[in-house]
């Protein structure tokens, strides 16, 4: 009996993924399978911190000129202290909050589609779009963001139209594998 029990710890262990990366200061994490790798990367203002990652095997590979597949940021917003989560979902969720979201965006690309999605309890919303700067037209922005009582985690991809729907998959397992601060 114990040598089932040991055989079934293993195999859990073996299995199951680990920690790829946490902030220990917001509490940001990503779990991957070890077919990603989680790096520290440089965060853009106004992010306070930034992972980029990437397929262990290149498979698929970043966007010509691009170091990563996605990079997952976190940007802390005192305004949402005290907000519970029902609260931000009512918010999230809302048409309204929707059409800010690319009103704010708009200038910068042109909206293929948009969709919800759920993230440890959190709604949360994907946008891909189309850059408007010169020769971009190919590039597809797959930008899905989530609001904490913390602030706001986006997990931004890259790659081109040819490529998107035989790279969305990889792009959601990133998604699905951040913890964003709560």
């Amino acid at each position: 009996m114990r040598f089932v029990s040991a055989l079934v710890l293993v195999a859990a262990i073996l299995t199951a993924p680990v920690f790829a990366a946490e902030d220990a200061e917001t509490g940001l994490a990503v779990t991957l399978p070890d077919t990603f790798v989680v790096e520290e990367a440089s965060s853009p203002p106004p992010y306070n911190v930034t992972f980029g990652v990437k397929s262990a095997s290149d498979d698929p590979a970043p966007l010509t000129g691009e170091k990563y597949l996605c990079q997952v940021s976190f940007q802390s917003v005192p305004g949402n202290a005290g907000l519970t989560m029902e609260k931000i979902n009512e918010q999230i969720g809302s048409p309204g909050w929707i059409a800010m979201a690319k009103d704010g965006m708009s200038a910068i690309f042109d909206f293929v589609s948009d969709a919800s999605f759920e993230l440890d309890g959190y709604k949360g919303h994907e946008f891909i779009g189309k850059p408007k700067q010169k020769n971009a037209e190919h590039v597809r922005l797959v930008l899905s963001m989530v609001e904490t009582a913390r602030g706001r985690t986006a997990i931004s991809c890259v790659t081109d139209a040819d490529r998107l729907d035989a790279v969305l998959p990889s792009f959601h397992t990133i998604r699905d594998g951040v913890t964003p601060p709560v």
